[in-house]
């Protein structure tokens, strides 16, 4: 036998034994799926919920993970998810910036300019306190409420070559693609190649010029049932009785998201070549705006609509309530098109618990997508904040 067939043979029993032992002790339907509410949506293949919950061993700096259907070539809507690995790759590129020896930083102003048809120009930010936008305002906007605009515009400073290329050079994304703005109209797949052109403005001088580009490869997701539903509201507000195609969307598989969220909470359990390239001041600056509830911030603390748990589904998604004090949340959840997911790691250090937990569940019970009828409130949220509780309860009951 020779080598190659030999070490076939020895992957295939080494799945064949992960399996074996996933399916004995998966812990996601032997304990949280037990609950007969949790359990008869996950089972109804309609919802498309998938699982992925993790335990973290900080004295190995290992994972244990446990999924519940996970499927990552199955097609899902990854609404605002996507807005967390952009937050992330906007402080890599300033840093990488900095290294060509220009003294820039996520404080400084951030100018869009907008040259070509549907673009739009971001001059003004009226939350910060000389009403310019920069990269930090940004990035507190994306995580505190998931700000559709704080993302576009760190998306043209980036654009999809180099977010792509990027992640899959880190082993963050692996089959996942990031290749649209949110809440655009009208932009076609060739408009979002090209991004904005983009200045930083220090003391009233121009510190960096980041000029507008072109994709020169076109980001296309391979994940399968992309065309879904019956129909969908188009652009004009007309149904079209036919099914939706999201071929052109962004994708994010849920590992990737869980891995894209593990390299800021836990860096050092990765190899330096699968690191962001992030200062421990940027470490901190994230994991801060992850957790921090719109009330942290002066310009959304009086605004009702962004209660505590607007942005943090699991465990509190169903209440417009205050949050208790002793648990964290570092997150990046979305919400479109019937789809709500959640990627967090959830921590109380007075009760000495830490997991990562991260689902999706789909909402469309009439399978017409862009309708705004869903089924949100009723079963989304509820599923989640459910599902949150339940695997919280069981870790501070094995602790």
């Amino acid at each position: 036998m020779n080598f190659k067939n030999q070490f076939f043979i020895l992957g295939l029993l080494g799945t064949i034994l992960l399996a074996s032992c996933a399916g004995n002790k998966n812990i996601i339907t032997s304990k949280f799926l037990k609950d007969p509410v949790l359990k008869s949506i996950a089972d109804n293949p309609e919802h498309e919920v998938q699982i992925i919950f993790t335990r973290v061993n900080k004295k190995e700096k290992t994972f244990t993970s446990f999924s519940h259907n996970v499927m990552p070539d199955k097609y899902f809507y990854p609404a605002s998810t996507v807005k967390m690995p952009i937050a992330i790759l906007a402080l890599q590129k300033l840093n990488e910036i900095k290294k060509s020896g220009v003294d820039i930083s996520r404080k400084d102003n951030m100018l869009t300019a907008a040259f070509r048809p549907n673009q739009t120009p971001a001059f003004v930010d009226t939350t910060t306190t000389n009403n310019q936008p920069n990269i930090e305002r940004y990035i507190q906007r994306i995580f505190a409420v998931s700000d559709n605009n704080a993302y576009n515009r760190l998306y043209e400073f980036l654009g999809q070559d180099y977010i792509n290329e990027t992640l899959k050079a880190k082993g963050v994304f692996t089959n996942s693609v990031i290749n649209c703005r949110l809440s655009v109209p009208g932009l076609t797949p060739e408009d979002n190649r090209y991004t904005n052109d983009i200045k930083f403005f220090k003391n009233s001088g121009t510190l960096y010029n980041n000029p507008g580009v072109y994709a020169k490869k076109e980001w296309k997701h391979n994940a399968i049932d992309a065309v879904k539903g019956v129909g969908y509201i188009d652009d004009k507000g007309v149904l079209i009785n036919q099914p939706f195609d999201f071929t052109m969307k962004n994708f994010y598989s849920l590992k990737d998201m869980e891995g894209t969220l593990q390299r800021i909470i836990f860096p050092e359990f990765f190899p330096e070549n699968q690191r962001f390239d992030l200062t421990s001041d940027d470490y901190e600056f994230l994991k801060k705006t992850m957790s921090d509830l719109p009330k942290t911030y002066p310009f959304y603390s009086h605004d009702t609509t962004y209660y505590d748990s607007y942005v943090k589904y699991f465990m509190f998604g169903d209440s417009k309530a205050p949050m208790p004090d002793d648990i964290k949340i570092y997150n990046k959840v979305g919400l479109a098109y019937g789809y709500l997911i959640d990627c967090a790691y959830i921590e109380s250090k007075s009760k000495d618990v830490g997991f990562f937990l991260t689902a999706v569940i789909n909402v469309n019970k009439n399978k017409i997508y862009n309708d705004e009828t869903y089924e949100y409130n009723e079963i989304g949220l509820p599923f989640l904040a459910k599902l949150g509780k339940v695997v919280y309860e069981n870790e501070i009951k094995g602790k």
